[in-house]
């Protein structure tokens, strides 16, 4: 569980554009600001999972946790099977597009 909890921080700290460390136990919505959003989480996450060969559901739920506890519930899943990573990729990378869709998106109404 402390492998994965390492994993995901090194995702985050690529994701967070601050000097802020993100805390393990402390709430994940509670340590969203304008450096590091819920967006930037996402992003961070859906690396974590295509580099774990992990599909993490999403619920609101995830962020009411700490990293810490909602690493122990990811480390309770089971990883894709082999013969499964192509497809869970292709699913994880079409997630990233539409991310980035949504940012190009809200650029474009804030830039018009």
């Amino acid at each position: 569980m402390e492998e994965l909890l390492t994993n995901f921080m090194h995702f985050i700290d690529a994701e967070a554009d601050s000097d802020k460390s993100f805390d393990p136990d402390k709430k994940i919505a509670d340590q969203f600001d304008y450096l590091f959003d819920e967006t930037d989480f996402r992003i961070a996450l859906i690396k974590f999972e295509m580099n774990q060969h992990i599909d993490i559901p999403r619920t609101p739920l995830n962020y009411q946790l700490t990293l810490r506890e909602l690493c122990a519930k990811i480390s309770e899943l089971s990883p894709i099977k082999k013969p499964n990573i192509p497809a869970f990729l292709k699913k994880k990378r079409a997630e990233m597009a539409k991310i980035t869709q949504e940012m190009a998106a809200d650029l474009s109404r804030i830039f018009g």
